[in-house]
């Protein structure tokens, strides 16, 4: 497949969303604000010079492993010319900030080019960069290495932390960078003999979206650099951090030896304190399954969870509120109170807070417990430790799966809402060689314990491995049977139902690689043209803007063969079948009844010329990745005012009146949603 970068949209992108009629539409509440002390523009003038040069040197390293550390101060300094990113007070800091920048990004190109990577020795702090797998973009984060730590091939493996940062409207990745760079002292934990790294998130997001993935990415880098003992590492944050640390914590509670949540919100509604009168739609509501805690509680029986919050701080009502959910379900984590703070640590306070972590993190977690609890809404989130809940019998209803060891070699499970399963047994439960006795909801079945097929690695990465030890089972008429030797991932398209390789809605494309193709021609209607250069201009300029990153783009005609495109990531499809080679391909493949007359979805039929369809779909016949049509990011602006309400506010598709222009809060009029069933069919009326 040919791929190439279109910079004039870019371009166009970068400087402003267009509005149907040509014109520029600013829409209020927009991250990143305006400047505090605009840049005159010879001050520009000169930082750009300075970039362009220093972005021509980066030519000759750009292949190096690790190019990334120097590729993101040119970035910082490019994403601030672009979108005018100066909040000091006065425009000579900023200034000063960027030509610190391009200057570091001079010794790391000259370091790189003879292949040496000075700013990885010794202790204190460390700005460093990786290459995101969902855009290529260079992302950055912070470290702390404590005096005398030994790390890095041959040595010890040592622990780590990782902290999420709070909002800052302000911080994007000039500010960012800087600061971690000319770090004089370290954070407020200094846990001893362990790494503390600070991943950048993409900015101010909740640590949701593409901020969640940032944080495993950035992970798994620090893993490899510092030789990272991977079941020493803690999870910790405060205010938007600590309601990442809820959200990270339960989402994937088995990836942690501890998490530790510090103030910060935990889900929508109680938080944003709404009454029935101002409840969004339905759907909207059913997505706040996505990221609430709540729906989740049950998973910290997987991990030690500690919780702190200032006596007087507003948002000491969620962690309450938590304590009080996880209560119900009989867990009882240490909830600390600074006595007398408003939304800051107790400085005593935070001495049992970091005491605590530092006994768990030298515990370390356990890979194979003998009890494994799962509570979701998504197939999305349905792994822990040595199980995987696959499969749901319906999606956004609350979801069980508990399992745990008998005895050598008899396992039991209890299920609610469940219809398939993969799992590898643990050694504990493996005393009986290849077989293995299951009692799962009463009913008992005797498995063969085969090897693992590897179409399954990538398929169970995020959990623990034995070899040999792979099993599936299968829900169908009310009865658990071994699915044997087949392939799960025929149960993953549209014939199958939906699994964790293709949950839905929109948004869930946005956390892997995904790459946008725009239309190679023209449609019937001049309107929806219109509309769909003016939305994916949009979505380029937002994603560049909130998630940092430049959105890998090409043209229709340009693909190629489809299906080979989409082996490896999703492709956002912007245009009608008329006007993108692409979607004409796939028309057949898709639930939408879509000419130039009309657009169908579920027995309502709309006129093509003035509505336009919103999905997602897994036709690629690929396990991992699918379609996305005429949307990127449902949340917009307007749910920039706090991060509570950074979630997908459409389901897994829609129909837009786009007569009602684009605004803050939506790209036109919904007059028709919906999720698929869990056979990715529309629901019938």
């Amino acid at each position: 497949m040919k791929c190439f970068l279109f910079l004039s949209l870019l371009v166009v992108a970068a400087q402003a969303q267009l509005s149907p009629n040509g014109a520029t539409a600013s829409f209020k509440g927009s991250l990143p604000p305006k400047p505090a002390a605009a840049l005159s523009a010879e001050q520009e003038g000169g930082i750009a010079k300075e970039l362009a040069a220093v972005t021509q040197s980066f030519k000759a390293v750009k292949k190096h492993p690790r190019a990334a550390d120097a590729d993101i101060f040119i970035k910082a300094v490019r994403y601030a010319l672009e979108f005018d990113e100066w909040y000091d007070k006065k425009p000579e800091d900023g200034v000063k900030k960027a030509m610190v920048l391009l200057d570091e990004a001079k010794k790391r190109i000259a370091a790189l080019g003879k292949n040496e990577t000075p700013w990885m020795n010794g202790s204190g702090p460390k700005v460093l960069g990786f290459y995101s797998k969902i855009d290529d973009s260079p992302q950055p984060y912070g470290v702390e290495v404590p005096e005398g730590l030994e790390f890095g091939a041959g040595k010890k493996p040592v622990p780590m932390w990782i902290w999420l940062h709070g909002r800052g409207d302000t911080a994007t990745d000039l500010p960012f960078v800087y600061s971690k760079l000319m770090a004089k002292k370290p954070g407020q934990f200094q846990p001893a003999g362990t790494i503390v790294i600070h991943p950048f998130g993409r900015y101010c997001n909740g640590w949701k979206s593409a901020g969640e993935t940032d944080v495993f990415e950035c992970r798994d880098d620090a893993m490899k650099r510092f030789n990272v003992d991977t079941n020493r590492v803690a999870l910790a944050g405060f205010s938007m951090g600590g309601a990442g640390a809820w959200h990270l914590g339960a989402h994937f509670a088995d990836q942690w030896a501890c998490v530790h949540t510090g103030a910060g919100f935990a889900d929508v509604k109680r938080y944003q304190k709404l009454t029935p009168d101002k409840y969004p739609a339905s759907y909207e509501q059913t997505l706040w399954g996505v990221y609430d805690v709540p729906d989740y509680a049950r998973n910290f029986f997987n991990v030690p969870l500690i919780s702190y919050s200032g006596e007087v701080d507003a948002q000491r009502d969620s962690a309450e509120y938590m304590i009080e959910v996880l209560a119900k379900q009989d867990i009882h984590p240490p909830h600390l109170i600074g006595p007398g703070m408003p939304h800051k640590y107790h400085p005593e306070t935070i001495k049992e807070v970091q005491a605590w972590i530092e006994k768990a993190v030298g515990k370390g977690r356990d890979l194979f417990p003998d009890e494994v609890h799962i509570q979701t809404k998504t197939p999305f989130y349905g792994r822990m430790k040595w199980l995987n809940l696959h499969g749901m019998e319906e999606s956004w209803k609350e979801a069980r799966l508990d399992a745990k060891v008998i005895d050598g070699q008899t396992l039991e499970m209890k299920s609610q809402n469940v219809t398939r399963i993969v799992f590898y047994p643990p050694p504990q439960a493996r005393k009986g060689g290849g077989s293995l006795k299951l009692i799962i909801d009463g009913a008992t079945l005797n498995l063969k314990v085969g090897p693992v097929a590897p179409q399954f690695e990538t398929f169970m990465s995020s959990g623990p491995k034995v070899a040999g030890a792979f099993c599936r089972l299968i829900k169908e008429n009310g009865v658990w049977r071994d699915f044997g030797n087949a392939n799960p991932f025929q149960h993953d398209g549209p014939a199958g139902g939906k699994a964790g390789a293709h949950p839905g809605p929109m948004d869930a494309s946005f956390m892997k690689r995904f790459l946008v193709v725009l239309p190679d021609g023209k449609s019937s209607s001049p309107a929806v043209d219109a509309w769909v250069k003016s939305e994916s201009a949009h979505f380029l300029q937002r994603w560049k803007g909130l998630m940092r990153g430049d959105v890998r783009v090409v043209k229709a005609s340009d693909v190629g063969d489809i299906y080979e495109a989409g082996k490896t990531q999703s492709l956002i499809l912007w245009g009608t079948p008329e006007s993108n080679s692409c979607l004409k391909q796939l028309a057949k493949s898709l639930p939408v009844q879509w000419d130039a007359e009309k657009v169908g979805m579920g027995g309502q039929s709309f006129d093509a010329k003035t509505h336009v369809p919103l999905l997602t779909y897994p036709c690629l016949k690929s396990p991992g990745f699918e379609v996305v049509i005429n949307s990127g990011l449902t949340f917009r602006e307007a749910h920039d005012r706090t991060n509570s309400l950074q979630n997908p506010k459409l389901p897994d598709w829609a129909i837009l009146d786009i007569t009602q222009p684009p605004t803050a809060e939506a790209a036109g009029q919904v007059v028709a949603a919906d999720f698929f069933d869990d056979l990715w069919q529309v629901k019938k009326k």
